[in-house]
């Protein structure tokens, strides 16, 4: 019988999970509307052009859907063409609010490109700018950030922007895999994958002995002894959800978490 993995037989066997595989060459990687409208408006003449990955249409569908028709609220950081500006709108509707940030002034040309379509000029590393964005159009249901895509430009406008997401909003990093590019790592060791992997301790924080003394979330809640302060991210934050090249912030009011037999 030949060796798992085919693999020479005086060489330790590959676990399954680290059996190398070809990846396919394919160029449809989404599905739905939105993936269709993008498809088509690469056959389309207009002139603002848009750039999108696209495998984050499946991605954009499944976390943005429920917004359509409604009076939402979309910012995106990275105008460039204001291509993506048009395409929201087309997605969201003519109910919805897009703005677009970009720190090039040129795409001010792009402000007013439909009714529902504003452009604003940011600098997305500028903590004092992101403070007005947030004073000037908070709450937002929407952000998402294809900005620079630096270490530093994503991890700003992270912790600049979160609090300003309404409260069953939705946060979106766009292309993460920068972090693993040395030109875009500009925060020594801190990436904005580093930084959404300790977030994730931050969310499960009740559940850490280092940090809430004994195991309150086994204790009823009537004998559990006065309140729990935890950071306003883990009081707030109800799933962190990676993919290929996006991490997706969900925001959902969270209670002390309780489990029972019955």
């Amino acid at each position: 019988m030949a060796p798992e993995n085919n693999a020479p037989a005086d060489q330790p066997k590959r676990p399954p999970l680290a059996e190398r595989v070809t990846l396919p060459r394919v160029d449809r990687q989404s599905s739905g509307e939105l993936y269709e409208t993008f498809l088509a408006w690469n056959r389309d003449t207009r002139a603002r052009k848009i750039q999108k990955w696209h495998h984050y249409f499946d991605v954009y569908e499944r976390h943005l859907a429920r917004f359509r028709g409604t009076r939402c609220r979309l910012m995106e950081f990275g105008v460039m063409d204001g291509g993506s500006l048009e395409l929201w709108s087309e997605y969201l509707g003519p109910d919805a609010e897009i703005i677009g940030i970009e720190i090039n002034p040129k795409a001010r040309a792009f402000d007013r490109l439909r009714p529902n379509i504003r452009v604003v000029t940011a600098d997305q590393s500028d903590m004092a700018a992101l403070e007005t964005l947030s004073r000037d159009f908070g709450p937002i249901d929407i952000v998402i950030d294809d900005g620079g895509h630096t270490a530093r430009q994503q991890i700003r406008t992270f912790n600049g922007m979160y609090a300003s997401v309404e409260g069953h909003g939705v946060y979106i990093c766009e292309d993460t895999h920068t972090s693993y590019w040395p030109d875009y790592m500009d925060a020594g060791d801190r990436t904005m994958m580093e930084h959404a992997k300790a977030l994730i301790d931050e969310m499960h924080v009740i559940y850490r002995p280092d940090v809430v003394a004994g195991k309150r979330y086994a204790t009823p809640l009537d004998k559990r002894q006065g309140d729990l302060l935890v950071s306003r991210f883990a009081a707030t934050t109800y799933s962190i959800q990676f993919y290929d090249s996006m991490i997706v912030f969900e925001k959902r009011p969270r209670a002390e978490p309780l489990a029972e037999f019955r």
